[in-house]
Formats: C-alpha cells, sequence, structure tokens
C-alpha cells in the first residue's frame, strides 16, 4: 500500500470512530496552523506590464509600504524592487512601459511618472490634491492620462487629462454621482453609470454633448454585490458601449450599445448565471472577447473565436482560472488558477503557448497539502439547480472530486443572503474551508434560492422565504450529501455568519434530527426584534424580501421564521460568537439566542470580541476563534484539531457561556 494510501486510510479510521479523534489522531506535524492560514498575502496588486515581459506586485507581510516588486520573463526566479521615497498609495501601469504613482511624502501626496528603464521618477506638476485616480489611458496618447482628482481646494476638483511628460492639464467635467465613466481614445466621454441618493442606478450614453439614459436600475439586492448590470468598457473610437443588461429578462447579459442611436444588441449569456461585470478580456479595440458567469466553476462564454483556443488550452492545463492582464497587443497574458486554494499565477505566451509558472500569493503555505475541490449542482424538492462547491481532505477524493468514505461534513452558509457567488474564490471565506478540511471534514459550501448572480428569479424565489424554502434548500443539500456518500450521517454539522449565523441558529431548532452541531457567527436570533429596529424601519426592500414587523401578518410571518421560536426543539450543541461594534446585527441578538439556549438547558458556548464588528477584520480575532470552534467540532463531529497554545488568548473576547468548555482546551 502506498503512503498517500495508508494515511488516507488511517484518517478515514480515525474519523469514522463514534468517539471524538484523541489518541489515535495522526501527528499534528501535518495540520496546517491557524497562524498561517491568516496571515498576511505574500504578494497582492498583481499585474502585467504593458509589454508582457515583466509581472508587478506589493507586498504587505515584510512591513514594507514604499516598494514595488517585479519579476520579468527572462529571469523569472530574480525578484528585483523599485523603490520610492514615501509611502506608495496606488500605482498604474500604461501603454509604452510608463508607470504612475500617487507617493505619499510626509503629509502631502505627490505624483510622479517614469518607466521601468528609467533610474528615477519624474514629478508631474499636480495642484495639491487629496486623492488621485486613474480613469482612462489611450493607446494613441501614451503620454495621457484621464484622472479624478480630488483636490485640497475644492473648486478645483474634478476629472482631468493630464500629460505625464509636459505636465499640462485640462478640466473634462466633475465626477459627481459617477460610479463609473468612461472614454474614447481621445479622452472624450463616452459612457457612465451614476447613481443618486435613492439608490437608483442609470447608466448614460453621451451623443452630440448631451447625457442620454439608456438602462435605469432600481435599488435591487444584487447592489450588496456591487451591482450585476454596469459598463465593462467601451471601443476605442467611442462608437460602441458593452455592458451587463438584465432589463426585461431573468439574467444579465453582455449587450453593445450604439452611442449614437442607443440600439442594443445582445452578444453572450448564460443559461443558469448572470453575466458578471468584474471578469472580461478585451482585445485592441476594445471589444469584449470573453466573459464570464460564475456557476460554481467560472463559465467562459466567447464573443467571436479570437481568444476560444487559448482558454481551452488553459483549462486543460489549469482547471478553473481567472484572467488578470494582457499585454499591449494581447500576445501575452498574466492568468492565475483558482482552486480554492492560494491563488497561482502563470505568465502566457499565446503564440507559442508557453505557460510559465511564477508564484502564489500565500507562499508561506507551500508544502501543505491542499484540499481538492470540485462543483456540483444539487436538484431541491421543487426543482430548483442549486451550484455548490465540496471540499475534500487532502488524499481522501476520488475520481469525481467526492469523498471514497463518508466523513464529517460541515454546510457553510454565507452572508446576506443576497451576497452571493463573489465569494466563491474570495480567500476571506476559502483559508476557512481549507482549515476545515486539513482538519479531516468535507466542507460544502452552497447557495440556495434569495441569493444574487443566478438570476432575478432564483432571487426572487426567496422573497418572504427565511423559514420555509430558504431553510429547505440547505436540508436538501445536507440530505444529497448523505445520500451521496459524503456526509457521515451522524457527522454533519452547520455553519455560518451573518444571515448564515440566523440559517444555523433556525436550522438546529427546525430539523433537530439533521444536524449535530451548529455554529453561529453574528446571526440573528430573534428576527421579529430584529425587524422592528430602527435600522429596518421604512426600508422597503427588507420589508419586501424578509416581511413587515409593523402588520399583524408580517409579524407572525417573522415569528414563525425566528430562531427563537424553535429553541425547546434544538438538541445538538451551539457555538455562537459575534462582535460588540457589529451596526447590522446588533450584540443583543446573540445575547438574546444564548441566553435562551442557556436557560431551556442547552449546550452552548458563547463568546464575544469587544473590538469587533461585522466580520472580524482582525487575524487574532479569527485565529482564536477557531481555536475554540476546532475543540467544539472535534467534540461533537470527531475532527481533528490543532493544539490550544497561545492562540486562544491571542484575541480580545469575553465568554457569557461555555467558559468551562473554552478553559479545559488542550
Amino acid at each position: 500500500m502506498s503512503r498517500l494510501l495508508l494515511s488516507a486510510f488511517l484518517l478515514a479510521v480515525c474519523l469514522l470512530r463514534n468517539a471524538p479523534v484523541s489518541a489515535q489522531t495522526p501527528s499534528p506535524d501535518n495540520l496546517i496552523p491557524r497562524s498561517l492560514l491568516f496571515k498576511e498575502k505574500t504578494r497582492h496588486n498583481v499585474r502585467l506590464s504593458s509589454d508582457g515581459s515583466t509581472v508587478f506586485y506589493q507586498k504587505k507581510a515584510d512591513g514594507s509600504d514604499s516598494t514595488l516588486y517585479y519579476l520579468q520573463e527572462k529571469m523569472p526566479l530574480s525578484e528585483k524592487k523599485r523603490r520610492f521615497e514615501g509611502k506608495l498609495i496606488s500605482w498604474n501601469l500604461l501603454y509604452e512601459g510608463m508607470l504612475t504613482a500617487v507617493v505619499q511624502q510626509d503629509t502631502s501626496l505627490v505624483f510622479y511618472s517614469t518607466t521601468l528603464a528609467a533610474n528615477k521618477m519624474r514629478k508631474v506638476n499636480v495642484f495639491p490634491f487629496k486623492s488621485l485616480t486613474v480613469l482612462h489611458t489611450s493607446r494613441r496618447f501614451p503620454n495621457k492620462i484621464a484622472a479624478n482628482i480630488t483636490a485640497v481646494d475644492p473648486t478645483q476638483s474634478g476629472i482631468y487629462q493630464l500629460d505625464l511628460l509636459s505636465g499640462a492639464s485640462k478640466r473634462l467635467g466633475m465626477m459627481e454621482d459617477m460610479q463609473q465613466v468612461f472614454f474614447d481614445e481621445n479622452f472624450g466621454m463616452v459612457a457612465c453609470l451614476r447613481q443618486d441618493s435613492h439608490e437608483v442606478r442609470t447608466l448614460q450614453r453621451k451623443h452630440e454633448g448631451l447625457w442620454k439614459d439608456v438602462f435605469r436600475y432600481t435599488h435591487l439586492p444584487d447592489f450588496f454585490i456591487g451591482g450585476l448590470c454596469k459598463i465593462v468598457s467601451v471601443s476605442n473610437d467611442g462608437k460602441t458601449i458593452y455592458a451587463t443588461d438584465y432589463t426585461n429578462k431573468d439574467k444579465a447579459s453582455l449587450v453593445a450599445i450604439s452611442t449614437e442611436t442607443g440600439e442594443i444588441t445582445e452578444l453572450a449569456s448564460d443559461p443558469d448565471a448572470d453575466i458578471y461585470p468584474g471578469a472580461f478580456t478585451l482585445d485592441v479595440t476594445g471589444k469584449p472577447t470573453s466573459v464570464v458567469a460564475l456557476y460554481g466553476n467560472t463559465r467562459r462564454h466567447f464573443i467571436g473565436d479570437a481568444v476560444k483556443a487559448d482558454f481551452e488550452f488553459l483549462e486543460k492545463e489549469l482547471g478553473n482560472l481567472g484572467f488578470v492582464g494582457a499585454s499591449q497587443n494581447d500576445s501575452t497574458w498574466l492568468v492565475r488558477k483558482m482552486d480554492g486554494g492560494p491563488l497561482q499565477y502563470f505568465h502566457f505566451n499565446r503564440k507559442d503557448k508557453k505557460l510559465l509558472p511564477l508564484f502564489n500569493d500565500y507562499e508561506h503555505l507551500n508544502g501543505y497539502d491542499m484540499p481538492t475541490r470540485t462543483s456540483h449542482v444539487v436538484t431541491t424538492r421543487d426543482g430548483l439547480k442549486l451550484p455548490i462547491h465540496v471540499y475534500v481532505p487532502f488524499g481522501m477524493s476520488n475520481a469525481n472530486g467526492l469523498p471514497k468514505v463518508p466523513l464529517p461534513t460541515i454546510i457553510y452558509i454565507h452572508g446576506g443572503p443576497w451576497v452571493g457567488v463573489t465569494h466563491w474564490n474570495s480567500w476571506f471565506h476559502n483559508r476557512n474551508f481549507q482549515l476545515l478540511a486539513n482538519r479531516g471534514y468535507v466542507v460544502i459550501n452552497m447557495e440556495f434560492r434569495g441569493t444574487t448572480g443566478l438570476g432575478k428569479a432564483l432571487m426572487n424565489a426567496g422573497d418572504k422565504q427565511f423559514g420555509e424554502a430558504m431553510h429547505y434548500d440547505i436540508v436538501d443539500v445536507a440530505e444529497w450529501a448523505k445520500k451521496q456518500g459524503i456526509a457521515h450521517p451522524k457527522r454533519l454539522g452547520i455553519w455560518g455568519w451573518s444571515y448564515g449565523g440566523y440559517a444555523a441558529n433556525y436550522a438546529l431548532g427546525k430539523a433537530p434530527d439533521l444536524f449535530a452541531a451548529g455554529v453561529s457567527m453574528y446571526g440573528l436570533g430573534d428576527l421579529p426584534g430584529f425587524c422592528k429596529s430602527p435600522l429596518l424601519q421604512g426600508d422597503s426592500l427588507w420589508i419586501e424580501r424578509v416581511g413587515d414587523a409593523n402588520t399583524p401578518e408580517g409579524l407572525a410571518l417573522l415569528e414563525k421564521h425566528s430562531p427563537l421560536t424553535y429553541v425547546k426543539n434544538i438538541k445538538s450543541p451551539m457555538l455562537l460568537t459575534t462582535g460588540s461594534k457589529d451596526l447590522i446585527v446588533p450584540q443583543e441578538q446573540s445575547d438574546k439566542f444564548a441566553s435562551e439556549l442557556n436557560a431551556a438547558k442547552k449546550s452552548v458556548v458563547y463568546f464575544f470580541y469587544p473590538e469587533e464588528g461585522h466580520d472580524y477584520a482582525k487575524p487574532e480575532s479569527w485565529i482564536s476563534f477557531w481555536a475554540i470552534t476546532e475543540h467544539f467540532l472535534h467534540k461533537n463531529l470527531g475532527g481533528r484539531r490543532e493544539l490550544r497554545k497561545t492562540d486562544v488568548e491571542s484575541g480580545k473576547f469575553e465568554v457569557m457561556f461555555g467558559k468551562e468548555f473554552i478553559d479545559k482546551i488542550d
């Protein structure tokens, strides 16, 4: 028997025992330390130069905030750097190898330009400013940019065309309520997306000097992920706007809009998901050559065949991947592999089909075995199709990416509930799945009705269904996991934060025999009380989507869907945590639910972080949270855990219930 198979067999034996894993647990040497999973990125802001020869990036882990690092294709193992005299606030790579940078020097900001070959930066003469954001560059005029500048003197603020060589500037207009603004190659404004004070967004085209409306979008839940209807690009000649839009259709598609006539032509769509406006490729004229929909794995749709063969090659080599950037002539790409672990970057020569591995963004995790991640689709009891990701511990997956034997399994429920799809490849989320899978759990990251990114019909199917169809989606995925031989039926847990915390609170009372343990982070416990709060008074979106606490019928529905209503039914242990500075779900929600659990003699561990808000910000808080939660899950589901060390004490929290359990963690 090979070493890998032997390790997998021993792990399965340990995880399937009826008692928690203890002396039989393999040596913790192969556990990924919590501190590494929540350590700063090795590299960030990774970008490709205009000639395609150089990859630039920054580092936070070494404490440097004034240095730009780079690797060159001819010497990919030789890291070089460029240091700035001051804190590097922002930087941009322009055409013809030019580089711009905003640098903080003492109390002022300075704007510089240079080329990689130049020995020093050239200061660009700009009036004193508080911020400078590059909006547009032009192939035709590589020495010029359009920038939105917030000046120290408010009368000087605006959108400017800047000549990086002469220092000449010309004001083009004001940003005002524009979220996006796009230009032609001559720096003429062509298209914009505006948002007014009532959160109505309007996509406009500029024709004969006047802004004209193309689409208007009222506030919808997809705004929580930035909005699914946005401008993607404008052709260099300014004649065509490319945007994502879902007017009079279920799912957002890519459309082309004539700036002269306003005529709209659909170019690409997906049958199951919205075309996402944040991931696309463009040709040298500004026209999209591909766009993506997020449905578990990334689905790429092509406009013509210009890049199809390249992506087919890359997908064969890398699997699920993302496009980062292209050279000026589109002959060289920067891409990254997205498999649920650290993002792995590659330099790709399209002509020679040469794929050069560069680095990943969390190199301190190199050498640790990562789980497999595969995408699947679950059909609910009423026929809806839901995409999921399944993370399986290293060495335990079969040819289909599912575990060889049933394992302890945790269903993860994301927040919102409208913050969908964008978290699929977010390390903020995935680092937690990596930790759990490394400890021997299968993790199922699921979508559900009411979420965004999968069409308006599926989103609307969640209206007033917090404790009905949305809950049964979770139950259906859990039952699917058991039928597929993924989840050990006695070792199935649920975990989530925000809406996911509510879902965990509710599920343990509504389906008390399904889950053996629940973990709830800043989740709602008292749904009617929350809906009566000043925060939600007059909130039409919440009233329409969840329920109206100001009517007898609405209040009855909210009480029916409230976790507090079902506390008496709960059989399994719960772990709750929250932040005292949470401005979205007040701490009193967790306080009240935990107190009711304790009063009803239920098993509850509850601790809170006085200095944290909604979604913990400090690595130390996450490390201490997992130091406690790993042992809670180990006790109730049987997975492995890292020893306590000093991790529990690393976070500043207070315990309301379960102090004895926390004190005894070894």
